[in-house]
């Protein structure tokens, strides 16, 4: 860790200005530890918002599980859960809702150019984005899979998609 933060100490990265920062949504996770692995990817990434999506009749998760995960990122990064139907009232106007899913109909994410303005949403280990999701502008990318596991981790997929994003508009900021 020492030796990371010299080196982007040395090498450093401007942040990304709050208004253009990316936001990531996570649609009903399972289990705390990837709540975590996201949380921390947010903060490596700049994202200025995470939300994690649930039902009220779903349990929040174990906090101490996540910010042991998370580590720095759970105090540093802006997060919080919310409804369903929060999330297009959380999002600002002028964002793009990216769902990073198998879907027909879904762009490879290495053909497209992502928004400036994006609102990554991942969904839950098992079952996805759920089905009736569908915002405004909204883009659904994949992630082609060449090998013969076709499935990833929702936080390394999601860190594809993030560092893709990073890789089209990083020097833009």
């Amino acid at each position: 860790m020492n030796q990371a933060n010299k080196f982007f100490t040395d090498n450093h990265y401007k942040p990304f200005a709050e208004e253009a920062a990316p936001i990531l949504i996570a649609w009903h996770l399972q289990t705390p530890e990837n709540a975590g692995h996201l949380l921390r990817l947010a903060a490596n990434v700049g994202c200025r918002l995470v939300l994690f999506v649930k039902n009220e009749e779903e349990a929040t998760f174990k906090t101490a599980k996540m910010k042991y995960v998370a580590g720095q990122a759970a105090k540093n990064i802006n997060w919080r859960y919310c409804l369903p139907e929060e999330v297009d009232q959380l999002v600002p106007a002028d964002y793009t809702f990216l769902a990073l899913e198998t879907t027909p109909g879904s762009s490879n994410l290495f053909s497209v150019k992502l928004p400036v303005k994006m609102a990554l949403m991942v969904g839950s280990e098992r079952s996805g984005i759920p089905v009736g999701v569908n915002f405004r502008n909204q883009q659904n990318v994949h992630i082609p899979m060449h090998g013969t596991i076709k499935s990833m981790n929702v936080s390394h997929a999601a860190s594809v998609c993030l560092f893709e994003w990073v890789r089209q508009w990083g020097e833009m900021f």
